[in-house]
This record gives C-alpha cells, sequence and structure tokens, in this order.
C-alpha cells in the first residue's frame, strides 16, 4: 500500500492504463495508492488519469507562491470530480496573466453594470473611461475606489440617510434586504460551480479563507446589480422579509439579456460558470454578465 504518492517530474506525461497509474517510467497500481500530490507545475494530465484518481483517492495539487512565500494548494474533491475533473485542475494552473486578466474581467464588470444603473438614476452623469491592460493591484484599488463612488450615490437614490454598507449583521433595512438578496445570488452560483467541476472554494480574486466559497464570491460580483436593482424597485417592502423572499425568487426567474439572447437569470448563472471554464485554457474569452439599458429601468 503507498499511502501518499509525490509527483515532482514536470515534464512527465501522467494517465492511466490497464488499472495503473503511469507517469514518466513508472507505473504504479491504482488500487494500491491512498493519496496523490503533485507538486510538478508542468506535468501533462490525461482526464482519464483525473477521472480514475479522484474516484480512487484524494488529489492535492501544489504550488510555491513566490509573493506569499508559502505554498498553495487544492483538491479535486469527491461531489466536483465526477462531473468535470479537468475543470478545477485548469483553475489550479491558471498562470498569473490569466488568472489576472480574468479577475479583471470580472471586476471591471460588476463596475460598468453598477455604473449603468447610476447613469439610470440620474442621467446625466458621465460613462466610465475606458479601462486599458492593467495589473491585478491596480484593478482592485479601482474596485474599491469606486464601491465609495457608488454606494454614497446609490443610498442617495433609495432616498435613505444610509451612509455605510454594512456586509455583515446588518441593522439597517436596506442593508438587510442587500444581503439577502446576495444570499439567492450565492446559493445559485455554488450549486452552479460544483455542476460543472469547480471547486467553489478555490477563487481567483478573492483569497482562500475556511468556510468561504472564494470562487463563488469572485463570479457574484457581475450579478450583484440584479440585487441592487430589485431593491431599488421594492423600496416600499424593504422591511419584510417573506415579502423580498418572493422578489427575489421572481428576480432568478427574470429575462435578461446575454450574448444579444434573452435568458432567465438562473439559466445565464449557468452560462456564465460555464464560459468561465471554457475560458480557464485561454483558448476562448470569458463572458462575464452584462447589464443592459433596456433591463436596467427601475
Amino acid at each position: 500500500m503507498i499511502h501518499h504518492l509525490i509527483l515532482l517530474e514536470d515534464e512527465a506525461d501522467v494517465q492511466t492504463q490497464q488499472g495503473k497509474l503511469i507517469s514518466g517510467g513508472r507505473k504504479i497500481a491504482l488500487d494500491v495508492l491512498g493519496s496523490v500530490q503533485c507538486f510538478s507545475t508542468k506535468a501533462r494530465w490525461s482526464q482519464s488519469a483525473l477521472e480514475a484518481l479522484a474516484s480512487q483517492c484524494p488529489v492535492v495539487f501544489a504550488r510555491w507562491d513566490g509573493r506569499a512565500k508559502k505554498w498553495m494548494t487544492a483538491s479535486i474533491i469527491p461531489r466536483c470530480r465526477y462531473v468535470n475533473p479537468t475543470a478545477q485542475f485548469k483553475v489550479c494552473r491558471l498562470p498569473e496573466r490569466r488568472a489576472t486578466q480574468l479577475a479583471s474581467d470580472i471586476l471591471w464588470q460588476k463596475i460598468e453594470n453598477q455604473h449603468l444603473m447610476l447613469r439610470v438614476f440620474d442621467p446625466l452623469l458621465g460613462p466610465l473611461p475606458k479601462l486599458k491592460d492593467n495589473s491585478f493591484s491596480r484593478i482592485l484599488r479601482l474596485e474599491a475606489k469606486y464601491a465609495r463612488f457608488f454606494w454614497a450615490r446609490y443610498f442617495k437614490a433609495a432616498s435613505t440617510d444610509l451612509f455605510a454598507r454594512e456586509k455583515r449583521k446588518a441593522e439597517h433595512p436596506l442593508n438587510a434586504a442587500l444581503n439577502y438578496g446576495y444570499g439567492f445570488l450565492y446559493h445559485a452560483l455554488e450549486w452552479q460551480c460544483v455542476a460543472s467541476g469547480l471547486e467553489p472554494g478555490v477563487g481567483i480574486v478573492h483569497k482562500l479563507r475556511r468556510s468561504r466559497p472564494s470562487l463563488v464570491c469572485d463570479l457574484v460580483e457581475p450579478f450583484r446589480c440584479c440585487v441592487e436593482l430589485t431593491v431599488i424597485r421594492h423600496l416600499d417592502e424593504m422591511h419584510d422579509k417573506k415579502k423580498m423572499a418572493g422578489r427575489y425568487a421572481e428576480m432568478m426567474e427574470e429575462t435578461l439579456t446575454y450574448r444579444g439572447h434573452r435568458f432567465r437569470l438562473r439559466s445565464i448563472i449557468r452560462l456564465v460558470v460555464e464560459s468561465f471554464v471554457q475560458a480557464l485554457d485561454g483558448k476562448k474569452a470569458f463572458e462575464p454578465f452584462a447589464l443592459q439599458p433596456r433591463d436596467a429601468c427601475v
């Protein structure tokens, strides 16, 4: 019994054949493996090898992060591995430049969606400047700066005396209604990540944290405008949790535009996650949800 197999060879092809794991010149029977850890960043894994190993034992991928000065690890977990075992593998092996581009697309689309909503409230508000190639740290600073700009105008449009956004244990009814609505999105996105073979806890924008679905926190960003619009449309009901639950259920079934066609929001969430999976290897462009003017009407 091999309790813990460690793979280090960078150029090795990893595949399975006749019940054996083949890596370089080694052949190891699958049924004697207790766990596998791969430190190689360039090893080429076949899908059949990932499927066979994931059904046999825990598979952990690890790489050294030179900036953070620590090992970053991820694993193929049972609830995801049977759907698309290569999807999570690609997330763990994203080149820094590609991860930065995907993160930038997500955060910039969130800002564009929210700015479109503000222009509905105030038609005299100027357009956003076009964003050129940028570093991830600058994108994060831009998002933080824009958040202060956005919430001040959003609270004004809601005709409230609110000055701060409460993310946890919100006391103001408006903040509580927003948090409740975001929960609907989180649940739908987490389910879709699992259904697409992605581990919800391994993201590209939000850092790994115990019990936090970091990837869901990433992908939810462009969809936040749907909750914010729903609250504005039903301000007179934001104090009633049951009524808002009904409004958010209606929101998930609302028909919106995505890729030039009309879909229910629930279907758009599925299409966006699928687009993210297809864009991981860089062969296809990621298409986050982009709010259209006809859908932003209050």
